[in-house]
């Protein structure tokens, strides 16, 4: 998951996003904090978030990242989202996209909490990334047959024990199957994904230097004569 941390300077940013990386250890953690007067030097914030424990953090001025290959912000934060539980993000506060804290009174778009203490934001993001460990897990076609609007609906059920996995028609406890023919999402059942998923794995497995399968991905076009 992703978070942003907002407010003019002063307010205490980053010593919120120390405290909440000291806090939430258990968690691999990236930080992405915006520089846009230039990149600071060691005893600066970037070097606390260091400190604190941050696995990794990245610096941007003007949606140029430092440290890493130029990148914008969404790109960054997906790149970061992948091999993270937590990308903090400091300051970006226009950036609709990115749910956000603010500190104060300045003005930012989608705020979330302002103000808030950080046993409330701790929650949030515990929440927050149990909700996306379970979206995983979900086939996230959206169809809406298990009476909830969208997947994340029925993960946010399922977080506070109101609903199981098992009410999905497309769940499967074994694999997560995504088929798309000619662009369009195919949903198959729990018997018809295994049908898939032990073909696939008896022919794969013949190949020679195939071991432990635990990804496959299959594209392929007929060719027009």
């Amino acid at each position: 998951m992703y978070l942003g941390i907002c407010g003019f300077s002063n307010t205490g940013k980053t010593t919120l996003i120390c405290e909440l990386i000291e806090r939430l250890k258990e968690f691999k953690i990236a930080v992405i904090k915006h520089v846009p007067h230039g990149i600071d030097v060691e005893g600066k914030d970037s070097t606390r978030f260091r400190e604190a424990g941050a696995y990794e953090v990245v610096l941007l001025n003007h949606e140029e990242a430092h440290f890493k290959k130029s990148r914008s912000l969404f790109r960054v934060i997906k790149e970061l989202s992948s091999t993270h539980d937590l990308v903090l993000v400091e300051g970006f506060k226009r950036y609709k996209f990115l749910p956000k804290v603010c500190l104060g009174e300045a003005p930012c778009e989608n705020c979330i909490m302002r103000d808030p203490s950080i046993e409330e934001v701790i929650s949030y993001i515990r929440r927050e990334i149990e909700i996306e460990r379970i979206m995983r897990q979900l086939p996230n076609f959206n169809c809406g047959e298990c009476s909830h609007r969208n997947c994340r609906e029925m993960a946010e059920a399922i977080y506070r024990g109101e609903d199981e996995f098992k009410n999905c028609r497309y769940w499967n406890p074994n694999a997560v199957i995504s088929v798309k023919v000619n662009g369009k999402d195919i949903y198959m059942g729990k018997f018809a994904q295994d049908v898939l998923v032990n073909t696939l794995s008896g022919l794969l497995s013949s190949f020679k230097g195939v071991k432990d399968i635990e990804k496959v991905e299959i594209r392929f076009e007929k060719k027009k004569l």
